[in-house]
């Protein structure tokens, strides 16, 4: 079957490495590559890129309104496109995709970035997480392809639903670096011995906070933070 590659995704898809690296790689197979995503008023531009990105202005930019709105949205856009294929990037993308597999008959892959159901945020909110997983107990057995990152992962979905995941790890492309930034750059002394927490979903309850209140406990070591993330702030 020919056709475009339909990749969809709620983050901000120019500080998404994964979902990039997704569609590079299928774009070196020789495969028309089309991302759809949203565009937050801070959101960085893309250019350069060799394959299409669709970035949706949402009015909500969280919560149940967000994902109702972006949901009809990415199901319509989907609905109305040449036919391809769907590659449907956690859970929140998941269920118009699906939907719009069946009705026009196009394959699906489904890319757990996570265990969904089971990230901090759902923890204290089991209504929501009942939510969520009321839609993945409808779709994820019935997807024909699925794919996770890591095999606890895969393990954990195998035992819930009696389903194969494939593993893919998210792991960074080899390359060379140009121009190197040096300490004395960066303002941090030559000798003092570094940590480093990098990464663009430095979000609540992934240790970020705990690793910012241990410093009081290594007052000869420097943290540098690379990337971005909710947390930030505080």
């Amino acid at each position: 079957m020919s056709g475009v590659i339909y990749i969809s995704v709620t983050s901000d898809v120019a500080t998404d490495q994964r979902v990039l690296r997704t569609a590079r790689t299928l774009h070196l197979s020789g495969r028309p590559v089309h991302i759809i995503g949203r565009l937050l008023p801070d959101s960085l531009p893309v250019s350069g890129l060799p394959f299409r990105i669709t970035r949706f202005r949402m009015i909500f930019r969280r919560g149940f309104l967000f994902y109702a709105c972006f949901h009809i949205r990415l199901f319509f856009f989907l609905l109305f496109r040449k036919k391809g294929f769907l590659l449907a990037n956690d859970l929140d993308t998941l269920f118009p995709n699906f939907l719009v597999s069946r009705l026009r008959r196009w394959p699906l892959v489904y890319d757990s970035h996570e265990y969904f159901t089971g990230v901090p945020a759902l923890r204290h909110r089991p209504r929501v997480r009942a939510f969520w997983k009321s839609i993945e107990k409808k779709t994820v057995p019935r997807v024909p392809v699925r794919i996770t990152v890591n095999g606890s992962i895969a393990e954990l979905y195998r035992r819930e639903y009696g389903v194969h995941f494939n593993v893919v790890r998210n792991i960074p492309p080899l390359w060379e670096p140009g121009e190197k930034p040096t300490r004395a750059g960066l303002g941090l002394p030559g000798d003092a011995p570094l940590l480093v927490l990098q990464g663009t979903g430095i979000n609540r309850d992934r240790g970020a906070e705990e690793l910012v209140r241990c410093m009081v406990y290594l007052p000869d070591v420097y943290l540098l933070v690379i990337g971005g993330g909710e947390v930030l702030p505080r």
